[in-house]
């Protein structure tokens, strides 16, 4: 992510100082053939292609954001929300039915006018992309639509937010919120194609239409606010997902700017540079001078909102200021860092002027320094002497509190004559702390090894700064303090930071500090929080007769407690058993034990009991284990507990004697095979493309490879073959034995084979539900294969849930106990 909205800043990567003047001409032909900009734009903007702009980006966001606020207090505060719906709803129905009727009429031929014009004007003007846009924004809408609704309604009466509007608006109300809905997401999508004024119109129209039905009760004022909400975040993610018209200014816009900001050009040409977040360009004065100039718009000011937001929320101590009120205070702060840097004695470009272009765009122009970025050098370019100049500006704006926050190699330039320029101060701050300051001397530690290697990077460094502020970035040498660009540079050396650290720590006399806490909230947490919101709210419904429950399993006999938590106990030491049976690899049996135990914790975080797949994936690589071989192992592992689970159940069913399966749905062989078939053929649709079966044949086939490679290996050998299967034996009989123990502990009648059977089966139909650990259709199927067989429904009930208490939810604490210690012992 910080890579896409990085290019916030107004001066990010300026190619001001990078001299390449390449003139490559300007394509200005769109990608549908449509018409180039409205009329009244052409002196400003022209459409050049289709590009995900971070405006759309940030609008997704916000509405999306306002949406779910809107869902979730329609859902807590649902008779509030009703309430103050109906008080307004009463205090805005002054009219007489008969003006009621007639303004609910207008509304509702002015939105299917509206829609019927923006939808058809494309196809009759010949722009498909357009339509095709509208079109996905129209159906994205209606799926959002649905699904509040369905969310909202769901286990109430569905027809509590429509029955009395209907009645006194005497239209469909449902109808009515569609249309506008609809209509907001096409005024959104149509936004960028036409022009400012058709932009203002579309706008009034929504505001005339909302109030409208605001003035009439045709539908509730927080399904109205809904419905626009939704509207915006459809529109905003259609032009996100397929792309925007790249407007950007014409040539003689930016030339017209330039002779206002005092600089007459006789030739402009764009550069064919990497200017991201701007649109470059190089001019010849009419003195004979060059200047760089850079085209920065309202979308720089999207992305840096979009990229202080994430820093915000992800980072902390990291000294982001709060974002600048508008994209002209954002240009004016670079230019005056540039021009506080070039005085006090920095090697920074000359600015030459700022001028505005278009409607919502600004140029900087600064002198054009012949020269080429670090990055684009070869590494013996970078010379000791090199390495002290590039120190020694860095020096100058420590001494006048400058920090640059983007010291990456892409904003050091070295000239012809080798010496160094610091450009881009779009991110930098002045009057900047220690811990900013900090910051720029690690990032431009990592970003100058990485091409010349640690100790002259080092000597260099303490030479020019000294060894104290060395030393003080030493708690900001991680991966958090670095740009996108310098962490994907590091991708490959994970231990050239390390060995910075040790080397800054050696010269500078100092112990390694531990390093400061960075992180607020990691993507791992991130995760997980959303995988626990996810997993509660499809539990909670499980868990709502939590009292009658307890109350049953009370009446049982606790005698059977000791055998029926030892059974379950069992159930670990065989997936122990299967994990070391499936792998080549010899593995230390108790860490082996303690990675199954946890095991209990992470299968609730995911379904299909894939949490406890992914834990034991990385626990045999920590192992020693080849990433495939491991993933292999663990596939290994499934699948002849699977075959186990098919070989019990047909011995089970053949033991009991009688048909216990009655009661059991089991999937239709018809709906199986169809499945397949479209697997296959959408396997061989994209095997059918040449760069797909380049990464088969590159990436996949190898993999493979060294899984069966692996999985051969622990076949040949008897005693891993007897570990496998006689572990997912015991898995499979220990959770049989439980239940057979919590039946027994309830005065259950049914014998061994037939307890085995219902379990047998009903575990494999649960097998594709959702939930973790198959919670609900679990109890569901094997309480129903359990009162088909003939134990009575009193029984049944809390013997099953006695089962799922001993073997699902107990297990919990002690697994996230064990998922703990092998965090902190480096087993994951």
């Amino acid at each position: 992510m910080e890579e896409t909205v990085r290019a916030a800043p107004p001066g990010d990567r300026s190619p001001a100082a990078s001299g390449a003047a390449a003139t490559e001409p300007t394509t200005t032909a769109t990608a549908d053939g449509a018409a180039a900009p409205q009329p009244g734009d052409h002196s400003q903007e022209e459409i050049t292609g289709y590009v995900r702009s971070p405006s759309d980006a940030l609008r997704t966001v916000v509405s999306t954001l306002a949406a779910l606020l809107l869902v979730v207090l329609a859902q807590w505060s649902r008779d509030a929300v009703l309430s103050l719906d109906e008080d307004l709803l009463e205090r805005s129905s002054f009219t007489t039915p008969a003006v009621g009727r007639i303004l609910a009429g207008v509304s509702t031929l002015l939105v299917i006018a509206s829609i019927t014009a923006a939808w058809v004007t494309p196809l009759l003007t010949r722009r498909y992309r357009l339509f095709g846009h509208l079109l996905v924004s129209g159906v994205l809408v209606t799926v959002l639509l649905r699904g509040v609704a369905w969310s909202l309604d769901r286990g109430r009466d569905t027809d509590v937010l429509v029955r009395e509007v209907d009645r006194r608006g005497g239209v469909d109300s449902t109808l009515t919120v569609d249309g506008l809905a609809v209509a907001a997401a096409s005024f959104v999508v149509l936004a960028p194609f036409v022009s400012r004024r058709w932009r203002r119109a579309g706008s009034l129209l929504l505001a005339l239409v909302t109030s409208l039905r605001l003035l009439v009760p045709i539908a509730y004022p927080a399904t109205l606010a809904a419905a626009l909400v939704l509207g915006a975040a459809a529109g905003s993610g259609t032009l996100l997902l397929l792309g925007r018209p790249d407007s950007r200014p014409t040539r003689a816009a930016v030339a017209a700017a330039l002779t206002g900001g005092g600089l007459t050009p006789v030739g402009l040409e764009p550069a064919a540079v990497d200017a991201r977040g701007s649109v470059p360009y190089v001019a010849t004065l009419d003195d004979g001078s060059r200047v760089f100039a850079k085209v920065v718009g309202a979308e720089n000011r999207a992305a840096d909102l979009l990229f202080r937001a994430y820093r915000f929320l992800r980072l902390k101590n990291v000294g982001d200021e709060r974002p600048f009120s508008s994209l002209r205070r954002t240009v004016e702060h670079e230019a005056l860092v540039s021009l506080l840097v070039r005085d006090v004695g920095a090697r920074t470009p000359r600015l030459r002027a700022i001028a505005p272009v278009g409607k919502d765009s600004f140029l900087l122009s600064h002198d054009l320094v012949d020269g080429t970025t670090l990055d684009r050098v070869p590494d013996g370019a970078i010379t000791a002497p090199v390495l002290h100049g590039i120190w020694q500006q860095v020096a100058v704006l420590r001494r006048h509190r400058v920090a640059h926050r983007d010291l990456r190699r892409a904003n050091v330039l070295l000239d012809r004559a080798g010496s160094p320029w610091l450009i881009d101060f779009g991110f930098s701050e002045v009057a900047a702390g220690d811990a900013l300051l900090d910051a720029d001397v690690a990032q431009l530690l990592v970003a100058l090894a990485l091409q010349v290697g640690v100790d002259p990077v080092v000597d260099a460094a303490i030479a020019e700064l000294g060894p104290q502020a060395v030393a003080a970035s030493l708690p900001r040498l991680q991966p958090n303090t670095f740009s996108g660009a310098t962490r994907d540079a590091l991708k490959g050396r994970e231990d050239l930071v390390a060995q910075l650290r040790a080397a800054v720590s050696t010269r500078c006399g100092v112990p390694e500090p531990r390093l400061e806490a960075l992180e607020r909230i990691s993507p791992r947490t991130l995760l997980t929080i959303v995988v626990l919101v996810v997993v509660t709210y499809l539990l909670l419904p499980q868990l709502g007769d939590v009292p009658g429950m307890v109350d049953r399993v009370r009446e049982a006999d606790w005698a059977w407690s000791p055998l029926i938590l030892a059974t379950s106990a069992l159930t670990y030491v065989g997936a122990t058993l299967c994990i070391v049976g499936a792998v080549p690899a010899r593995l230390r049996l108790l860490p082996t034990f303690v990675a199954q135990l946890a095991s209990s914790f992470a299968t609730k975080l995911a379904p299909a009991g894939l949490g406890g797949m992914a834990l034991n994936v990385r626990y045999l690589q920590k192992s020693g284990v080849d990433l495939a071989v491991a993933t292999s192992g663990v596939g290994l592992g499934f699948v002849s507990g699977f075959v186990v689970h098919v070989v019990l159940l047909l011995v089970f069913a053949v033991w009991a004697g009688e048909s216990v399966l009655g009661s059991i749905r089991l999937p239709n062989p018809e709906v199986v095979v169809w499945g397949a078939l479209a697997v296959l053929t959408l396997t061989a649709a994209a095997l059918a493309v040449p760069t797909v079966r380049r990464l088969v044949v590159s990436r996949a086939v190898p993999l493979l490879r060294r899984s069966v490679g692996g999985v051969a290996r622990a076949l040949r050998s008897p005693g891993k073959l007897a570990l496998l299967l006689g572990g997912s034996a015991l898995v499979t009989l220990g959770y049989l034995v439980s239940l057979y123990l919590s039946t027994r502990a309830l005065d259950g009648a049914l014998g061994f084979a037939t307890v085995g059977a219902v379990y047998l089966a009903g575990a494999a139909v649960a097998a594709a539900a959702p939930t973790p650990g198959g919670l609900g259709a679990l109890e569901a199927a094997v309480i129903a294969g359990l009162v088909a067989a003939g134990m009575d429904h009193t029984i049944a009930v809390p013997a099953v849930f006695l089962y799922r208490i001993a073997t699902f939810w107990l297990p919990v604490l002690p697994g996230w106990v064990a998922f703990t210690w092998l965090r902190r012992s480096e087993y994951l």
